[in-house]
Parts: C-alpha cells; sequence; structure tokens
C-alpha cells in the first residue's frame, strides 16, 4: 500500500470509530 492508502484507511476509521462513539451516546447517555 501506498502511503496516501495507509492515510486514508486510518482517516476512514477515525471517521467510522467517532460515529459508533456519537450513536453511542445518543442512544445510551447515561454511560458518559
Amino acid at each position: 500500500m501506498t502511503y496516501s492508502g495507509v492515510v486514508s484507511v486510518v482517516a476512514i476509521a477515525l471517521a467510522a470509530v467517532t460515529v459508533v462513539y456519537l450513536l453511542i451516546a445518543l442512544l445510551d447517555p447515561e454511560r458518559f
């Protein structure tokens, strides 16, 4: 993989984790 490919994969992974975290925070606010 090229450097730009690695960067894009990391960016997508970070975005996915952020979306999941926000969904959990919205659905279960008592945890936070």
